[in-house]
């Protein structure tokens, strides 16, 4: 036997007993074979049945809906108020009397929220406006003043600031304005930087508590554009739920999971759906893992019955799902035999080049 035609016999026999040929991932029959370990794979169209807890697309304690817009009006502790006092006329029966009118500048309301005056001493100013402080600064003067007239205007303000950070161009505190107040005005306005095809996710801090919205939801739904307080930290981030699409698909990917609801057939479509050469249409699978004590389940869609393809529409995935297509049968007869004819060819190069 000549050279070449040990060399073409070898390399037949070895491709011809190349079960072992490299794949994308396991078969159908092995997947559904995984039932007899401890995993439990079921039809898709049982999933109804199954107590599947679907993540919140936010989560906003009702203090954060319900609380009230920033009053620019009210007056806060550190404010800067100036108070001219004046009476109408003296008629000598009252213990003061102010002959020109008196301006008291630069009066600081204090940490314990009184501002003292000439002849009204302390007086309570937090939470009132400036109307309302100027009442209460008369009625305390009526008895010592006759017809006392009084002026406060606030000439400086302590901050109404909250702070943004994270995925923004202008991070750091941002002042409150009644036109800026809300949440959305405030985030948009920080410049949002945001990678395409990322899920994002927006955490307000506020004493303690935590209010979580998706970025989409935020600018979707007037109910989550929140008031905010003086004090609140914003932090914008890439949101970390994702899901993976494998196999024999478009377009395989570890894929952000929005906030929103998103279905198993969603996922198919955004990776361009089953790869027409190489899919088992009857191997569509959706691996999940369950909380601590409960077997991990292999949901199985055959996307030949078209029905499935209405249940995949309904069926919504979780983060840390995986999605995977099987290859069919004869992909790994196709690898086989285009091995056979890049060996065929190569003999025959052999053989012509030794001639």
């Amino acid at each position: 036997m000549t050279p070449f035609r040990i060399l073409t016999a070898a390399l037949l026999a070895f491709v011809t007993s190349a079960c072992a040929l490299p794949r994308g991932g396991p078969s159908t029959g092995e997947v559904v074979e995984a039932g007899q370990y401890d995993v439990e794979v079921m039809p898709l169209a049982q999933w109804q049945a199954e107590p599947i807890e679907m993540p919140a697309a936010a989560s906003v304690p009702v203090e954060f809906l319900s609380g009230p817009s920033t009053d620019f009006e009210e007056l806060r502790r550190g404010d800067v108020l100036t108070v001219t006092l004046t009476e109408s006329a003296g008629n000598g029966r009252f213990p003061v009397t102010i002959a020109s009118p008196v301006t008291v500048p630069a009066v600081q309301i204090a940490e314990d929220g009184s501002i003292i005056l000439p002849f009204a001493g302390r007086v309570e100013a937090v939470g009132l406006t400036t109307a309302e402080l100027t009442e209460r600064i008369r009625q305390k003067l009526v008895r010592q003043i006759y017809g006392p007239e009084v002026v406060v205007t606030r000439t400086g303000a302590t901050q109404r600031s909250v702070t943004v950070m994270g995925d923004v161009a202008r991070g750091g505190a941002v002042e409150l304005t009644p036109q800026s107040s809300r949440l959305g005005a405030v985030i948009g306005g920080a410049g949002i930087q945001r990678e395409p095809g990322s899920e994002y996710i927006v955490q307000v801090h506020r004493n303690g508590v935590l209010a979580e919205i998706g970025l989409d939801q935020l600018f979707s739904d007037a109910a989550y554009d929140i008031a905010l307080q003086p004090g609140d930290i914003i932090s914008l981030r890439r949101d970390d739920r994702y899901y993976v699409i494998m196999g024999s698909v478009g377009r395989p990917a570890r894929v952000p999971l929005p906030r929103s609801e998103y279905m198993l057939i969603d996922a198919l479509g955004n990776a361009s759906g089953l790869d027409e050469r190489t899919a088992d249409p009857t191997g569509v699978f959706v691996f999940r893992q369950r909380d601590a004590g409960q077997r991990d389940v292999i949901y199985r869609m055959d996307m030949s019955d078209p029905a499935n393809i209405l249940i995949a529409g309904d069926f919504p995935l979780l983060p840390g799902d995986v999605v995977y297509v099987s290859y069919a049968p004869f992909t790994q007869t196709q690898k086989v035999l285009q091995a056979i004819g890049s060996v065929t060819r190569l003999t025959s190069d052999i053989e012509r080049i030794s001639r």
